[in-house]
């Protein structure tokens, strides 16, 4: 009987520490709810692929974004974040794959609370529009501009 309880106690644990992605808007909304959270976006392509982390930290002024690889971070507006939060409402949980042999995958939130949103549009606008609200390209970027005339 001991065990039966300690097998079942295990279990539990392990399936509530499970992490949850519920792709629906009240989830969403949580997420930009937290005083921080992070954000992971993937880039899939013929020949290569990507994959970053952002950790997001509201401020008063803002949302500080900052890349975990880097370590560059800079303010996103709440009106960004906002228009963010809206563009993925419309998308999360559609099934909405474009047929392209790129794609795109973002996930915003916590362990334990988050959403993801996934797409394969040749387009390229979905992934010009994440990054025009976040700017992470600043972020992530290895070598920083050099103006041809101060060399």
């Amino acid at each position: 009987m001991k065990k039966l309880i300690l097998i079942l106690l295990t279990v539990g644990l392990i399936l509530s520490c499970k992490p949850r992605i519920e792709n629906n808007s009240k989830t969403l909304d949580k997420v930009f709810a937290m005083s921080s959270f992070d954000i992971e976006i993937h880039n899939w392509g013929c020949f290569s692929q990507s994959k970053e982390h952002f950790t997001v930290e509201l401020k008063n002024e803002g949302y500080l974004l900052q890349s975990k690889r880097t370590g560059k971070s800079h303010l996103v507006s709440k009106i960004k974040m906002d228009s963010l939060k809206n563009f993925l409402k419309t998308r999360i949980g559609k099934e909405d794959y474009g047929g392209c042999t790129s794609s795109e995958y973002i996930r915003l939130g916590s362990i334990f609370n988050s959403v993801d949103y996934e797409h394969s549009h040749c387009s390229g606008i979905e992934a010009t529009m994440i990054n025009d609200l976040l700017n992470y390209y600043e972020l992530i970027s290895e070598n920083e501009f050099k103006s041809i005339f101060t060399q």
